[in-house]
């Protein structure tokens, strides 16, 4: 090298300048007794350790500024340590020579040259680095690592030559930037990409809580809280959860209330030496950021540094969200572990994401779900084991013990208590629901909703009622707890009394136990009288020909029963039926209605069932527009609701139609009113303190009347406004009735 490459040198004295600096060196390598040197390389050449020597090989070749890649990336004696040094700490750590420096000191020596000739290939750089009982396999490695973080080191892959630049790298214009890069600046491009990457998907993300109120104590949703890590940050695996973490998975916020729904909360914290790495590589993506948004940096610097830096820069973003992602890897989710999980949160650690299970992903909550299922949390996507609960685990593991009824609410929010359950994700809902239903036709238990009774009998056909909801109302009842209804047993007897007289009298007698209203019809004519009829009673009027009767027996919950028969008057000259007395017939041989599509529809359910039920309705009759909603509710919770809905409505003038009675101690009040909502809002706070009272009997009835004039289109904007402002405060039970146009 000295007698050919940098012999070139017109500075560089072949005869006496090789001698000195040869001199120099042995006595540099004399001054060591402890390395074992068997043949003078290159690369013991102290470049940078050795003043003089370092002199010899810039200041006396006219190379002054090749100085700098020797403090930058070789050996720097003062200040910060050059990139070779810090490369090498962990070859000496392991027992290894120093390989970094190796690399750097040959690569230097052939870079000192200039033109085609500086530099030296990958094939030469090996042979110049071959030492007794060393593996050369290092050199590819060691020069890799450097080249990516070395100033002045340039490594063509092209051509395979390495050397040493003058002029500083991409690496050092991207760390001079990154200088200028606070730790705040970093941490919120963290805590921006945090709240990207876990984005509200499966879990409802809730971003940096720092109290409990922070968190909802709600079974709505599963909330996956990201903690952020100027607040909270663990160091190992074997931590419990901290006091933040704990605090907000007990309590509320709000005075001495614990937290209810405790298994519905997943907490993420950060790890703290993970996420030092994330700061550092936020600040170099920023840095990059800055000087690709600058024309007059990208200026300074040539067409291939700007290629280099827009590279850089996917790869820097790769690398902020694989380092945060690994950061954020312990996961606390509710257990019932008295051992591993005493106070209720067990510790995961979530396994490090690379470039592979990372790249190409916007949300990173997969991974969150994939963990759970893995720890058993979450039942496992396969269809053998992801079967709808048996109605014997629900009894055994879910029922509380000692609770003879409870509603289908009550039950799915028992999946957000019970911490030894599973999580109630979304997709467990479906099948919550044929588990119930599974319950009913295997005689598991029985179902109440309003007065109606659903219960599994060997003599009678079942049919499990459809939509099924989790509401209050919907009661399900340990088996043997309700009796099964008795048949709605309907008997009519007419009588004629015998007369010479045109007009005859004619007895009706009707039987129908446990019906609440009566109707009866003469030839479709409502039999109109002072009183209303009992459930069983009787009727005598007087007529002239044959006569039809209808007994309509209503039971409530839409039921009801229907019995028709007839009062034959003889022609003259034939006798009398026998008796007198004509039986009930069969009222399947009566004609049946003519198919005409109703103007007026009758909607009952929750809110979001209802406007479904409608919805379908209009599609399937094809109507072209609905003229007027009215919108009732009947119970006092569900009065309250509706009445803070009202606003929300304002735009569609809505008329207001209310009864409200009221009993309490030492007052009654009775209200009606119709008129429009400005009105209504004038009382509505005053009624509501009185149903807020202690003992407070109540007996109300809310409804909201919307007019369209044109009528507006089933699918148009209107309805969905008027959903969208129910389901804001969802009543229990709506009642629904629509005037349309076909």
């Amino acid at each position: 090298m000295l007698t050919r490459k940098i012999a070139s040198i017109p500075e560089f004295q072949r005869t006496r300048g090789a001698l000195r600096l040869f001199a120099m060196v042995v006595r540099h390598l004399w001054q060591d007794p402890h390395t074992w040197i068997p043949l003078i390389h290159t690369h013991h050449i102290p470049v940078g350790l050795d003043s003089k020597v370092t002199d010899e090989l810039t200041s006396r070749l006219q190379r002054s500024l090749m100085r700098n890649p020797i403090q930058a990336d070789i050996y720097n004696s003062t200040g910060r340590e050059a990139y070779a040094q810090v490369h090498d700490q962990q070859w000496v750590a392991a027992g290894k020579p120093p390989f970094s420096t190796w690399i750097a000191r040959t690569i230097f020596l052939h870079s000192l040259t200039q033109g085609i000739s500086s530099g030296i290939r990958r094939a030469e750089l090996n042979l110049s680095l071959l030492t007794p009982q060393v593996e050369i396999g290092f050199v590819d490695q060691v020069l890799d690592r450097l080249t990516a973080v070395a100033w002045y080191l340039d490594s063509d892959p092209i051509t395979s030559v390495a050397r040493f630049k003058e002029e500083p790298s991409i690496n050092k214009i991207i760390t001079e930037e990154k200088e200028q890069i606070g730790r705040t600046l970093a941490k919120d491009e963290l805590r921006s990409r945090r709240d990207s990457i876990f984005a509200t998907r499966i879990f409802t993300l809730v971003s940096a809580p720092t109290s409990p109120a922070d968190v909802d104590d709600s079974p709505d949703s599963i909330a996956l809280c990201m903690v952020d890590f100027d607040d909270v940050m663990v160091t190992s695996s074997q931590e419990t959860a901290p006091p933040l973490v704990e605090q907000i998975f007990n309590s509320t916020g709000e005075s001495g209330k614990f937290r209810t729904f405790r298994n519905r909360l997943l907490f993420l914290v950060a790890n703290k030496s993970e996420l030092e790495r994330a700061i550092d590589l936020a600040r170099e993506f920023r840095a990059i950021k800055n000087i690709l948004a600058s024309p007059n940096r990208l200026d300074d610097i040539s067409e291939s540094q700007q290629q280099q830096l827009k590279k850089k820069d996917g790869e820097v973003d790769l690398q902020v969200r694989i380092a945060l992602t690994n950061a954020y890897r312990h996961l606390f989710y509710p257990a019932s572990d008295p051992v591993k999980a005493p106070k209720g949160l067990m510790h995961y650690t979530l396994p490090a994401q690379d470039s592979s299970t990372v790249q190409g992903k916007n949300n990173q909550q997969d991974s969150v779900l994939k963990a759970l299922r893995d720890c058993g949390k979450v039942r496992s996507e396969n269809a053998d084991q992801a079967k709808p609960f048996a109605p014997a685990y629900i009894l055994q593991k879910v029922w509380p013990a000692g609770i003879q009824q409870w509603s289908t609410k009550g039950l799915k929010e028992e999946f957000s208590k019970n911490l030894s359950l599973n999580l109630p994700i979304e997709a467990e809902i479906p099948k919550l629901r044929t588990s119930i239903r599974r319950g009913l036709e295997e005689k598991q238990w029985d179902m109440k909703v309003g007065e109606k009774l659903y219960i599994k009998t060997d003599d009678a056909s079942f049919n499990p009622p459809e939509p099924l909801e989790f509401s209050e109302r919907w009661l399900l009842y340990r088996r043997g707890i309700l009796e099964p209804p008795q048949p709605k047993a309907v008997e009519l007897n007419v009588q004629v009394l015998p007369s010479s007289e045109a007009a005859k009298t004619v007895q009706v007698r009707w039987r129908a136990r446990g019906a609440r209203t009566i109707s009866l019809y003469q030839n479709d004519v409502q039999v109109q009288v002072e009183r209303e009829f009992r459930p069983s009673d009787e009727y005598e009027t007087r007529i002239e020909q044959t006569t039809q009767f209808r007994l309509v027996a209503d039971y409530g919950n839409g039921e009801s029963e229907t019995r028709e028969t007839q009062a034959l008057i003889a022609a003259p000259g034939n006798p009398y039926p026998p008796g007198g007395m004509i039986p009930t017939p069969n009222g399947a041989d009566q004609p049946g209605l003519f198919d005409v599509k109703p103007i007026e529809l009758n909607f009952e359910g929750i809110p979001e069932s209802v406007f479904i039920k409608l919805s379908d309705r209009c599609g399937d009759d094809r109507v072209q527009g609905i003229e007027s909603l009215e919108l009732s509710v009947s119970q006092v919770m569900d009065y309250r609701k509706l009445g803070t809905t009202i606003p929300l409505l304002a735009r569609y003038n809505p008329t207001i139609d209310q009864t409200v009675t009221i009993q309490t101690a030492g007052q009654f009040v009775r209200l009606e009113y119709q008129g429009d909502a400005r009105g209504f809002q004038s009382f509505f706070s005053t009624l509501n303190t009185l149903l807020n009272q202690p003992n407070t009997q109540a007996d109300l009835n809310l409804k909201l009347v919307l007019e369209f004039n044109p009528p507006v289109s089933p699918t148009g904007s209107e309805i969905s406004m008027i959903k969208t402002a129910m389901s804001r405060n969802p009543v229990e039970r709506l009642s629904l009735r629509t005037r349309v146009k076909h």
